[in-house]
This record gives structure tokens, sequence and C-alpha cells, in this order.
């Protein structure tokens, strides 16, 4: 399985514009009940394979009071599309009380087998430890995705403040296990769909490492994500040499 490189979309151009050879993009619809229908493409990269998360209202999508919308979207999709619904289910912080574990595990089941026989891979996309999730996470996906940061609290750094691999190799290999269990597959396919490091001087080891790790355990995607303002991410840099030429060379391999 190849790994592809790329980011969020409003990211994406620009790092397509620096010479990265960028092949997917993580797209957002978060209005509740909105199912678009067009799939987001990259006029640029026609290639580019898109990963999107909607908010459906589980009372409406259990009801089958979208699936004609729905079954339009996935009509309609190209080869290679992704599709998630409420991601970061668990954690994310202003999601409405009705978004509850059993909820989102009925859920990813009905999106799921919307989603059979079509181009549209269903999966899931938590930002938390994985094997205290796993109620989130849906059972017998197509795949499963992973946002996970270099966090200010430290948890995947040495002594010295760089990045810790084991540390790091730890809470991916926890992901494995827990796909593993959730889907019956020995190899599970895993995506990195948000990631970065807020601190420029690590984003290089922090992407190697993790498209290593990806590389050797089934993965699909590692899409980073830039924003301005988020502590968690910070801003493109289009002078960061040093993270370009690692994405160049990522993208190369």
């Amino acid at each position: 399985m190849s790994l592809l490189i790329g980011a969020n979309s409003k990211a994406f151009d620009v790092m397509h514009a620096a010479g990265i050879n960028v092949r997917t993009f993580r797209a957002y619809r978060d209005q509740f009940n909105f199912i678009p229908t067009l799939w987001p493409a990259k006029e640029a990269v026609p290639e580019a394979r898109v990963t999107l998360s909607i908010r459906p209202v589980p009372a409406d999508l259990l009801a089958g009071r979208l699936d004609e919308r729905l079954r339009a979207l996935i009509a309609a999709a190209p080869p290679g599309v992704k599709l998630s619904a409420w991601h970061e289910a668990s954690n994310l912080p202003g999601y409405p009380d009705f978004i509850t574990a059993d909820v989102m595990a009925a859920v990813h089941e009905y999106l799921r087998d919307l989603c059979r026989g079509s181009n549209v891979a269903y999966g899931s996309i938590i930002c938390a430890v994985p094997s205290a999730t796993r109620r989130w996470m849906g059972a017998n996906l197509d795949w499963y995705g992973l946002d996970i940061y270099d966090f200010g609290e430290g948890q995947f750094r040495n002594w010295r403040g760089g990045i810790s691999r084991s540390k790091l190799f730890a809470r991916l290999d926890d992901m494995r296990r827990t796909c593993q269990e959730l889907s019956g597959r020995d190899l599970p396919e895993i995506d990195i769909c948000e990631t970065n490091s807020p601190r420029p001087a690590h984003r290089p080891e922090w992407l190697a490492l993790l498209a290593e790790w990806l590389a050797d355990n089934g993965g699909s995607r590692l899409q980073m994500f830039f924003n301005p303002s988020g502590p968690l991410s910070g801003p493109w840099l289009p002078d960061d040499q040093r993270t370009i030429e690692q994405l160049r060379s990522l993208c190369g391999t």
C-alpha cells in the first residue's frame, strides 16, 4: 500500500506551490446535516484524494431522512475518496450532548453499510488514546484515522525536549492493536488525518517518524494540518526549508 502525503485543504495549495508532491487532503463540512452534492477536489491536482468529514444529526441519519442525499453523494464519488462522520467525537469541545459512544457506534455502522460496494471507503477519526476510545471508533470499518500532534503536554517528547520515537510509536502501536481488534484484520488500514508540531524545528523528525510507522503498519494517508492561530499546529512557513525538504523526500519515497 502506498502512502499518500497531504494536508488540510487550506494548506494543500501552498504545499503544492512549494514543489511538494501532495496527493491527499482533508476537507470539513461542519454544518449539521449538510451533505454536499459534489466531492471536494483540487483543480491543480485532479488525482488528489479527499478525506471528507461531515456531521449528520444521528436521529435523522438513523431514521433514513438523509439517505437520498447521502446516496447521491456516494454515487457521485470518484475512486479513492474517504468519508467520516463527527471526527474526534470522543473529545472535541463543543459537540452536542447527543454525540455519545453508543450513538457513534450506530452512526459508523449505518454509514459503513451505505458506502459498501461504492468508491467510498468509510472510517472513523479519533484524537485520543485508542484503547481507551474504542467504543467510539466503530467495528469492521474500511479504515481508521488518528489525529495526533506534538502536544504541549509533552507526552511524545524525550527529556531533552525532542521527539521520543519510543513514546510516539507506543501510541501508534496502541492504535494498530485497537484497530486489529475492531476490524478483525491483521493489517487494518490506518491514516493520520491531522498532524503537526507547533515547534517548526521538530517538524521534520515528527513527520519522518510518522511516515516510517505508517509505511510499516498498513498506513494509507499522512495529512498535515496548519492553522495560523492553532496552538497544536501553527502556520505554514514558506521559508521552513527543512520541513519542505522532508516533505519532498517523503513524497518521493
